[in-house]
């Protein structure tokens, strides 16, 4: 059956027979190779022997069947196999079989096949629905139909597909022949294949016509035997006629219209289920609606001149061309009543001012009339409100009023007042007016007292100078109370009313606060001067008091200076005393004595200290800002007294574990907190940071310490944290190398301490691990630095104090500030250029904020 000789394609098949029972018919794709015949007797033969117990396996000697990979399958599963003679193939028993029998047997085979595997879709359950999703196409184009072919009962041969009219479009079978007929045949290609997927139809039509349109349907070998539920329908879409849209002639605001919109389609068959939707526009942009019928309802919202037209469109179809405009112009009552010039309040005093005249309009369609009405009486008829120079008789309220068919509306009122300004009577200061003197701390009241609020009312307020103390609205009387006077609320204090009607009304009282003497903390005071033998001072001293004091410059030993001192006023509460020393001697360094009296309270005395310049003070408030990153950390300090020369402040550090101080940075004094950043830390580590400050008379006689962490994991965590198959390997050897080391360095260090070595730069009092917020401050024996300490980084120091070159302190006091004579030259000091000395301005605590530095404990060793 390897060729049909009346036309049409061919199909290859493979089946075996013995006397009463035949296996499994398989249809060959493609020649029949070794591969593909290894397969073929796999399901066939094998499962067959299986079933019906051995037998013996009959086939000739074609290529694929001698196949050296075929014997091998059927030796490995134990079949016989008779051998093909050679030279006398018809005694090969199947040669002598009927093939009309054959023929017959393998046709029934085919049907029997088809007819399985058909019920075999209805078993699996697969849908045998009808496809209810029509075909929609234009005209001209091409129209894609597939559907699904339900189960059919009985023989299937052909399926037919059947036009709307009733003739054959084409017919197919199961080995996917096909053939189209009449006029289709040039306008059908048939795209399924009933070979490979018996349950779909598919084929394209290609320039639709209207006529086209309909139910296309399936037959059982004919026209006749039409298939249930399998078919499409076909829907050739037209477009909409364009709509005629209707609404009412003379709208109304704020009432409902109607507007409708007709139109009918085209689309063929009639029954094509599609609907009209329909589109509207007002001014050429969508207006939505709540549901696109051919209706559309609305309230006249708004009282413009709008256009409306309308479209249909059908369900994924064609849209019609646009409906003619329909033109709404809505009538309405006024509104928007509005006046000429807008002013709705006038003050007028009379027989001075004029209210302007007063134009009145407002939109209306149709057209408005206007009257004036007073207090409610009608004043006037027009548009237009006109009134003589003032007179009292004049105020009042004016409206205006327009009306039309449609309802009528008013304008905002117009306010025509007769106004006169504001007086005050009386403002004191504890019920005394003028100049009032009170104590410091005494309660002080302000009163100002009105004798006309004027019209309109006035706002009251109290002043000094000009800040605003309150205000009272509308009121008669303002008071403020100044629970206790302080120095410096002396001054000026005003009372002012105010209104829109001539100027306003003040009244002025001067209040004095008597206050004993303190500094004036405005000026940072300086209570500690430096200088060398045969310098020069300046001392000075702001103070604060009232009256303004007397000063008396003291001293309890000898000296050479002149005491007289001179004074200078800032303000009148503020006033600086003064002191000249020149060429000074050796009796002329220690305490000075300055009193300040103004006869309130008692008089108070200020101690001032001349020393000699020497080494700066050892700085204070040493610490962190807990901001530190993975690779730096922010440190704070306030600077000491410099001595009476500039000064630097030079920072080192070590890692926690080590004993090595890396020389980090110095930093030039600024005069106020210093705040830096160290950088090129490791991660995660500990780090202590000491600090000490230079000038050239010397280092300060300490150091002081912060212990601070970086961010993050220390790096040997991180590599503890790895998995290692040898860590108990590595942990062993690291504690006996430490052993190992810690008992070689007691045998040194015992060597060392017998003959005779000492270690210099020890700290005093307890050394261990400080916590970060309690940095420590630690003296310096003046030793030098032991081999222990060595210093590594920018710049070496084997001994910070040499004594051929710097003085030997045991104990130095902490000098406040200095104006030191200006050394001919700078120096140099570990790389690091010095500027001449200048005058340290204060040592008063530094106005730098929010640092967030750990504070450091008094510093209780230098007087």
């Amino acid at each position: 059956m390897e060729e049909d000789r009346f036309g049409g394609g061919s199909v290859m098949v493979w089946d075996g027979i013995t006397a009463s029972q035949m296996t499994l018919l398989i249809v060959v794709e493609g020649n029949l190779i070794r591969q593909r015949y290894r397969k073929i007797i796999r399901p066939a033969v094998l499962s067959f022997l299986r079933r019906h117990g051995p037998g013996t396996f009959q086939h000739d000697n074609a290529r694929p069947q001698i196949a050296r990979l075929v014997q091998d399958s059927l030796q490995q599963n134990n079949v016989n196999v008779i051998p093909w003679t050679t030279r006398s193939p018809d005694l090969s028993p199947i040669e002598h079989i009927d093939m009309t029998t054959a023929t017959r047997y393998i046709t029934e085979s085919l049907r029997t096949g088809l007819m399985i595997y058909i019920i075999g879709i209805g078993i699996n359950g697969v849908s045998s629905q009808l496809s209810s999703s029509p075909v929609l196409v234009r005209e001209s184009e091409t129209a894609s139909f597939r559907w699904q072919v339900p189960a059919v009962p009985g023989l299937f041969i052909a399926l037919y597909v059947i036009s709307p009219s009733g003739a054959a479009v084409l017919v197919a079978n199961r080995v996917n022949n096909h053939q189209t007929f009449g006029n289709y045949t040039t306008r059908v290609t048939y795209t399924g294949n009933l070979t490979a997927d018996p349950r779909f139809m598919a084929f394209e039509l290609r320039s639709v016509v209207r006529s086209d349109a309909g139910d296309y349907t399936c037959g059982n070998g004919g026209v006749s035997d039409i298939i249930p539920q399998c078919g499409q329908k076909l829907v050739v879409l037209g477009q909409p006629i364009k709509p005629t849209l209707t609404g009412p002639s003379a709208p109304v605001f704020g009432t409902q219209v109607t507007l409708t919109c007709s139109s009918t389609s085209t689309t063929v068959p009639a029954d094509h289920g599609l609907t009209l939707t329909y589109t509207w526009q007002r001014d050429n942009t969508d207006t939505p609606v709540t549901s696109p019928g051919s209706t559309y309802t609305f309230t006249v919202s708004s009282r413009d001149s709008h256009s409306y037209r309308c479209k249909a469109t059908e369900d994924q179809g064609l849209e019609s061309e646009w409906s003619q405009l329909y033109n709404m112009e809505p009538q309405y009552g006024p509104y928007a009543v509005t006046l000429q010039p807008s002013t709705l309040s006038y003050t007028r005093r009379k027989g001075q001012e004029r209210v302007p005249s007063i134009l009145c309009s407002a939109t209306c369609r149709p057209a408005c009339t206007y009257k004036w009405f007073k207090d409610g009486t009608v004043s006037s008829d027009g548009a237009t409100l006109t009134l003589a120079v003032a007179d009292r008789s004049q105020t009042g309220s004016y409206k205006c009023q327009a009306s039309n068919t449609h309802g009528t509306d008013e304008s905002s009122s117009v306010s025509v007042n007769v106004t006169y300004h504001a007086s005050i009577s009386m403002f004191t200061a504890n019920s005394r007016t003028g100049s009032v003197t009170v104590n410091e701390s005494d309660e002080v009241t302000l009163r100002c007292q009105l004798d006309s609020a004027g019209n309109p009312r006035s706002v009251v307020r109290l002043l000094n100078g000009t800040e605003e103390l309150t205000r009272a609205d509308n009121s008669m009387t303002a008071e403020y109370r100044l629970e206790s006077a302080d120095c410096r609320q002396r001054g000026n204090y005003s009372c002012t009313a105010t209104n829109t009607i001539g100027t306003p009304g003040s009244q002025w009282v001067e209040m004095l606060v008597k206050c004993s003497p303190r500094l004036d903390e405005t000026f940072h005071p300086q209570l500690k001067y430096a200088s060398r033998l045969g310098g020069n001072v300046d001392v000075s001293v702001s103070v604060l008091a009232y009256p303004l004091p007397t000063f008396t410059w003291s001293r309890t030993s000898s000296t050479s200076q002149d005491l007289t001192g001179s004074s200078n006023p800032v303000s009148d509460i503020s006033v600086t005393a003064r002191l000249q020393l020149t060429n000074i001697q050796q009796q002329d360094f220690g305490d000075y004595s300055l009193t300040v009296s103004n006869g309130v309270g008692v008089s108070v005395a200020f101690i001032l200290s001349i020393v000699s310049v020497g080494p700066p003070q050892t700085p204070t408030q040493f610490g962190d800002l807990d901001n530190a990153t993975t690779s730096s950390v922010w440190l704070s300090w306030l600077p000491g007294f410099n001595g009476g020369h500039p000064q630097t402040f030079l920072i080192a550090y070590r890692q926690y574990v080590t004993r090595t101080w890396t020389v980090y940075k110095s930093y030039a004094d600024t005069g106020k907190r210093m705040v830096v950043e160290v950088t090129g830390l490791t991660q995660g580590d500990i780090y202590v940071f000491r600090l000490h400050a230079k000038n050239d008379y010397g280092d300060s006689n300490r150091y002081v310490f912060v212990e601070t962490t970086t961010a993050g994991d220390p790096p040997n965590q991180q590599k503890l944290e790895t998995p290692c198959s040898c860590t108990g390997v590595i942990a062993g050897s690291t504690v006996g190398t430490l052993l190992l080391t810690l008992l070689i360095g007691g045998i040194v260090l015992m060597v060392l301490c017998r003959k005779g070595y000492t270690f210099g730069n020890r700290l005093k009092g307890n050394a261990s691990r400080k916590s970060t917020r309690n940095p420590e401050t630690v003296e310096l024996d003046n030793r030098g630095y032991s081999s222990l300490d060595q210093i590594s980084g920018p710049a070496q120091y084997s001994n910070l104090e040499l004594e051929s070159e710097k003085q030997q302190y045991s104990q130095l006091k902490i000098y406040e500030n200095t104006k030191a004579d200006a050394a001919a030259d700078t120096s140099t000091y570990e790389g690091m250029t010095e500027t001449p000395p200048v005058t340290y301005e204060s040592i008063s605590t530094s106005p730098y904020q929010n640092t967030g530095a750990h504070s450091q404990c008094p510093d209780n060793g230098n007087t």
